[in-house]
């Protein structure tokens, strides 16, 4: 349903049937959580359209995880501890759990950029700052990503770092709380590693995004895809949980301490001009 996220179509032999290679096994993973498990994992090829970039490849391995009765700071915690594990037992970086640092988009705007989030303010930085900046009509989330693309992303640490209190406009599947979304993202040597929700449970305000989101499809003029009518219906019964889903290759990128997916990944195509 994601705007900006492109699933690739498929057809059967003959063409009879057609449908969609997976994005992510989200839907299905909370969907085990609703039926009464308390912690899931997944290690699934996921596949998404239009992806270019030494950091991106068509075909990719994503570790997605669930636990029950935690929030999106706890599963910063467990996070932590994966990459300390694997610091001691697959290979040796430096890595150290007190190099972690947690940021909110708030704190992270206001001392990179002096700046706050409303849409005044992020439009008014741009047309001063962004030389390719046209006077009209933005969407927030617009905003928002050439700020933080071509501003922010760039000057974040080396170390590790969980960027949390995402803008209530840019909330997904996440609970909002106040004018926050309860999300995190995890930036590693300046590269995008991991996306975390502390899980919105309530399938009516969930409808309200997908229909929202249907709406911002068509006006960009991508195909629009039916309301997941199952998974609206799981999330009644759907515990107080957080997720994440991180890059395996990305991951293992940083391991390796290599720059591209050019060196790490077998479904890296370099694009030809």
């Amino acid at each position: 349903m994601e705007p900006y996220l492109d699933p690739y179509l498929v057809y059967s032999p003959k063409r009879g049937k057609e449908g969609y290679l997976v994005t992510s096994p989200e839907y299905s993973l909370k969907q085990s959580l609703s039926y009464g498990l308390e912690k899931v994992y997944e290690i699934a090829h996921v596949y998404r359209s239009g992806e270019k970039g030494s950091l991106h490849t068509r075909e990719f391995l994503m570790l997605e995880f669930y636990q029950v009765g935690i929030n999106e700071f706890e599963l910063m915690e467990i996070c932590i501890e994966l990459f300390d594990y694997l610091e001691k037992n697959f290979r040796q970086i430096g890595f150290k759990k007190e190099s972690c640092k947690k940021i909110s988009i708030l704190d992270l705007f206001q001392s990179h950029l002096g700046i706050g989030l409303s849409q005044e303010e992020l439009h008014s930085f741009l047309s001063k700052n962004f030389k390719d900046f046209q006077d009209h009509a933005y969407r927030y989330e617009d905003l928002f990503f050439l700020v933080f693309l071509n501003f922010i992303e760039k000057n974040l640490p080396k170390e590790p770092v969980f960027l949390y209190h995402y803008p209530a406009e840019l909330a997904s599947l996440a609970k909002i709380e106040g004018n926050f979304a309860r999300r995190f993202e995890i930036y590693w040597n300046q590269v995008e590693l991991g996306n975390a929700f502390y899980e919105l449970n309530d399938p009516i305000v969930q409808r309200q995004r997908f229909q929202a989101e249907q709406e911002l499809r068509k006006e960009l003029g991508k195909e629009v895809f039916s309301i997941d009518e199952k998974f609206l219906s799981c999330l009644k019964n759907l515990p107080e949980c957080s997720g994440i889903a991180i890059g395996l290759d990305r991951l293992f990128m940083i391991f390796m301490q290599e720059e591209s997916l050019a060196h790490i990944s077998p479904y890296f195509i370099k694009e030809v001009e």
